[in-house]
């Protein structure tokens, strides 16, 4: 699977895969990406690893070539601002079922390894669908 789908958009997390936080300056990215580019560039590779370790490694360095693009790259600012748009959205309204439970002496949240009543798997909003929304408040 690469890292963009058809429509030109991640199908993985950016700074996932980088290994860095999302609020992660231009400065960390290009470092970050630099030192994994080093350990994955195919060039490095030891000659004695098997077919199967040195597909694992290119897709890897695949991606991180195009989690850098697309964190850097001014072609895709406006994907880039839709996906931080989408993913701030997925963590309040984590934020806001997390409070409402609070509030309510639920069990479950991130504490007890996911949110009573949601799916588990996807994670962020695809992983609520579904769940019901408390009101706001």
């Amino acid at each position: 699977m690469g890292f963009f789908n058809v429509h030109g958009d991640p199908t993985m997390d950016p700074y996932t895969i980088l290994k860095l936080p999302n609020t992660a300056s231009d400065a960390e990215i290009k470092k970050a990406y630099r030192l994994q580019m080093l350990q994955l560039h195919p060039d490095k590779l030891s000659p004695t690893l098997s077919e199967e370790s040195i597909a694992a490694v290119t897709e890897k360095f695949h991606n991180v070539k195009d989690a850098y693009e697309f964190l850097t790259n001014p072609m895709h600012l406006t994907s880039r601002r839709m996906y931080m748009t989408k993913m701030a959205s997925r963590r309040a309204e984590y934020e806001r079922r997390e409070a409402f439970m609070r509030r309510n002496g639920m069990s479950g949240g991130a504490a007890a390894g996911g949110v009573h009543g949601y799916h588990s798997g996807g994670g962020g909003a695809a992983g609520m669908a579904g769940a019901g929304m408390p009101p706001p408040g």
